[in-house]
């Protein structure tokens, strides 16, 4: 089994573009994902973690390089992501829609990178990542992934910090 925690590196990450809370949930998982298969890797190197979808968060990428640094990006569209939220209707398929899910390791500059996609179809990303490793790689495989803004009182007022 593997586990990882991610916390101050996660809330930066997050802090920094003050993405709306289902656009950061999103892009939280995705870094969960991304630094739980990166730090797998036996070398020096990338994993990167890539989605395109026809959906209001239709980009994300979550970059890990060995040995625990991480960069993540999302791209939205602030009207069709409203509209979702005025319906209630946050879930990760309805934020992504259909589109592929790629995998990409990068061992460096002498050596060929490789690619594995696997399609995003209504599902989750913790669905499609199973899907992966059962088609792709041929490994049963179950990742359970959580993230969630954590609240902490101070005298200064409450402190807001994702966690995962």
């Amino acid at each position: 089994g593997r586990t990882v925690q991610l916390g101050p590196m996660l809330d930066a990450i997050l802090s920094r573009h003050n993405y709306p809370e289902p656009v950061a949930r999103l892009l939280a998982e995705a870094c969960v994902l991304t630094v739980l298969l990166g730090t797998s890797l036996k070398f020096e190197g990338k994993f990167i973690l890539q989605t395109r979808t026809d959906g209001p968060v239709d980009m994300l990428v979550a970059d890990f390089t060995t040995p625990q640094a991480l960069r993540a990006y999302a791209r939205f569209d602030a009207d069709r992501l409203q509209a979702l939220t005025d319906a209630g209707e946050t879930s990760q398929q309805a934020l992504l829609g259909n589109g592929v899910l790629a995998l990409t390791i990068d061992q460096g500059a002498h050596t060929q990178r490789y690619q594995g996609i696997v399609q995003l179809d209504g599902t989750s990303l913790e669905d499609a990542a199973r899907t992966y490793f059962r088609q792709s790689e041929q490994i049963p495989t179950d990742i359970k992934m959580s993230v969630a803004k954590l609240v902490t009182p101070g005298p200064g007022g409450a402190r807001e910090q994702w966690r995962a």
